[in-house]
């Protein structure tokens, strides 16, 4: 957040005119001057209102999991933000992985790899990528990951995230704070779930802006990211969470809110020598893995942790002799209302025989 009010005034009219095309793009498609587009099967989007760090990924992947588990067909369309190929991408067909995290995007690749029987596509054009996969392809929902803003594909459900550590209630617009458009965007939004609700947040002040901003879709859904345990990335074994208890712990990440990683870590790892955190969507150079190991080392680890996330951004060669055991945290998502959730998402689908 910016506090210098001399830097703020300066940024005044760069604020104001970001403001201005956001509202005028929103109004241009809710009064239908830009095109809507359609697909023949139901889409269900999920996406927020600030920028980055509410846990789309993870609710992505949980909702994929529940549709699946019910019997649908489902496809994931997503951006592929940051991924060095162009174009459509293919990431998954339900069966195996495509390509490799680099050309998929981290994010798609890491849902191929935790979404088995959901095909995943990545392409600029969603509608586009939509359209292609209804020909050549049998899917009866599509998931559209980090979609709330992208107005051009019409939507069966708009899920929107908010998080609980993060109050819109005192949020501000790009770039004085992290909102991506003006709070009158709520009003959109089917279903709200709160992430990290776990942690404590003012209930009231949330639901009181719902209501003041027409949100129409009832309660808002608890959720939180429960840790399953860890996953060695150069052996092929998990552990339980106790590891993190008997050792010294170097923890690295490059997401939106390391500070959450970091956090969570901490509730399970009471040593942790070392922590270094990277951009969000960060490619690391084996260099730079390789300062990580010699710092961790210098500060007595035993093992290193990441998460699940940056697991696909790291080179082969350091996977194959990290220098350190090297391990990524597991989560799951979990909703409190899963069952009102569910038959809130069933209602705008065609029913399907559970597998």
């Amino acid at each position: 957040m910016i506090r210098s009010p001399l830097l703020r005034l300066l940024l005044f009219p760069l604020a104001w005119l970001y403001w201005l095309c956001v509202r005028c793009r929103s109004t241009a498609y809710e009064r239908g001057w830009c095109k809507t587009h359609r697909l023949r099967t139901p889409v269900i989007s999920v996406g927020n209102l600030t920028v980055g760090g509410t846990g789309k990924t993870p609710c992505v992947a949980y909702l994929a999991q529940l549709l699946r588990d019910a019997g649908h067909e489902v496809a994931i369309l997503s951006r592929g933000y940051k991924r060095t190929s162009k174009g459509r991408v293919e990431v998954s067909n339900g069966r195996e992985i495509l390509c490799s995290p680099q050309e998929a995007g981290d994010e798609p690749y890491l849902l191929a790899r935790v979404c088995p029987g959901v095909r995943v596509i990545v392409d600029q054009d969603r509608y586009a990528a939509g359209r292609w996969l209804e020909e050549h392809a049998s899917v009866s929902v599509f998931l559209l990951d980090d979609g709330y803003q992208h107005l051009r594909l019409a939507r069966a459900v708009n899920v929107l995230l908010v998080d609980a550590t993060d109050p819109l209630q005192t949020a501000q617009m790009v770039p004085f704070g992290r909102l991506r458009e003006p709070l009158a965007a709520l009003r959109r939004a089917d279903v709200v779930i709160v992430t990290r609700a776990d942690q404590p947040y003012d209930h009231a002040g949330l639901n009181a802006l719902l209501k003041a901003h027409s949100f129409a879709g009832g309660e808002a859904y608890q959720s939180w990211y429960e840790i399953t345990g860890l996953r060695r990335l150069d052996a092929d074994e998990t552990r339980s969470l106790s590891a993190l208890a008997e050792q010294p712990v170097a923890a690295f990440c490059g997401i939106a809110n390391p500070h959450q990683f970091f956090h969570t870590v901490t509730r399970f790892a009471p040593q942790i020598v070392l922590r270094r955190d990277f951009a969000d969507h960060h490619a690391y150079t084996h260099t730079e893995l390789a300062d990580v190991v010699a710092a961790a080392r210098a500060a007595g680890a035993a093992l290193l942790l990441t998460t699940e996330k940056d697991a696909v951004k790291l080179p082969s060669e350091f996977l194959a002799a990290p220098g350190l055991p090297l391990y990524a945290l597991q989560i799951a998502f979990v909703c409190a209302q899963e069952e009102r959730l569910k038959e809130r998402l069933w209602q705008a689908l065609p029913a399907r025989d559970p597998k």
